[in-house]
């Protein structure tokens, strides 16, 4: 009996405890977790005096959420972690210029990602389902400018902090150079499992290939950060034109205006078309910055990169993974079913 519990404690110790050295299932496994813990508290908290869905309980939640679900595992992990820690799972500052195009890039992205939640909410609707919210939202009925900038922070500029660091940081890193496109297809999609966000999740598609590009091509986290900034600056700004449909008060699909069909469809189409544009200026940077770097780069800093090589692809198919895939699968029939 003794001998099977050491079995049993062995297990659960080399499964659910920090790997010494660390593969991209167990970032997931810890991340959901805390996703889990705080939508569980997002379900039970009754005593505050104020709604789940208004401005100031967000301005709370939020940021507790992404401190507990992405920052805090993505900075303790990395930092135990001697191939992240030396290597920087942040990147290398390429400069200011891939940084401004990031920025500049949030408009299409803000405008594709809004056109997407309002033609969604209309397909979900006229499909005869009832409307799926997301775990996490607020609306800002005020409208007032002091309003305005606390929702930016809350709803885009400390998420965009932990998306950038845990994605396209410390997930990023932990895929070797040849499986970036496996890789990429593996933090897309824990990126929108993340969000809790049925009806937005052909826009939250887009916006992690889009922070992985930037990623890619900047050679930073730092690129992600703003264009997701920018993105939601982007959809409060031109709300007049575009506006971002409440889902809170549609009951049925004949609720939506028909205006707001003229302005999401030829968005989407603006959005493409400066996406094309974006991209192509970045692959000429990032052309120009290898073919730049390959000159300056030593023999010796070769040998450092490839020792610092992060583990096969197989070693994050493990039991931390197939717990975190477990609990988001559960969160997500509470948010469809």
């Amino acid at each position: 009996m003794g001998a099977l519990c050491r079995k049993i404690i062995r297990f659960f110790k080399s499964s659910f405890l920090p790997p010494r050295d660390l593969n991209w299932g167990y970032p997931l496994f810890v991340m959901a977790v805390g996703l889990g813990m705080m939508y569980l508290c997002r379900r039970l908290v009754t005593i505050l005096p104020f709604s789940p869905t208004s401005l100031i309980f967000a301005s709370l939640f939020m940021p507790l959420t992404v401190l507990i679900s992405l920052i805090i595992p993505a900075v303790s992990l990395a930092s135990a972690d001697k191939r992240l820690s030396s290597a920087g799972f942040a990147g290398k500052y390429t400069g200011l210029g891939p940084i401004l195009i990031a920025f500049f890039s949030g408009v299409p992205l803000g405008l594709f990602n809004t056109a997407c939640h309002n033609l969604s909410a209309y397909l979900w609707l006229r499909l005869g389902r009832s409307m799926a919210f997301p775990a996490f939202m607020c609306y800002n009925l005020d409208g007032s400018l002091m309003s305005v900038i606390l929702e930016i922070l809350t709803q885009s500029v400390i998420p965009a902090i932990g998306i950038s660091i845990f994605f396209a940081g410390v997930m990023w890193s932990l895929f070797r150079d040849e499986n970036k496109g496996i890789g990429s297809v593996i933090i897309i999609i824990a990126f929108v499992l993340y969000q809790l966000n049925p009806v937005d999740t052909i826009g939250l598609i887009a916006a992690g290939w889009w922070i992985l590009t930037l990623r890619k091509k900047a050679g930073n986290i730092y690129a992600p950060f703003f264009a997701l900034t920018a993105m939601k600056i982007t959809q409060v700004s031109f709300s007049f034109i575009l506006p971002y449909l409440d889902t809170t008060t549609l009951q049925t699909y004949s609720d939506i205006p028909s205006a707001i069909f003229y302005s999401s469809i030829p968005s989407i189409f603006v959005a493409l078309i400066l996406f094309s544009f974006f991209k192509s200026t970045l692959d000429d940077f990032e052309r120009v910055y290898n073919s730049d770097l390959l000159g300056r780069e030593n023999t010796e800093d070769r040998k450092a990169v490839r020792e610092d090589r992060p583990l096969p692809l197989s070693s994050g198919f493990n039991i931390a993974l197939a717990s975190a895939v477990v609990i988001m699968l559960v969160l997500w029939g509470f948010l469809l079913f």
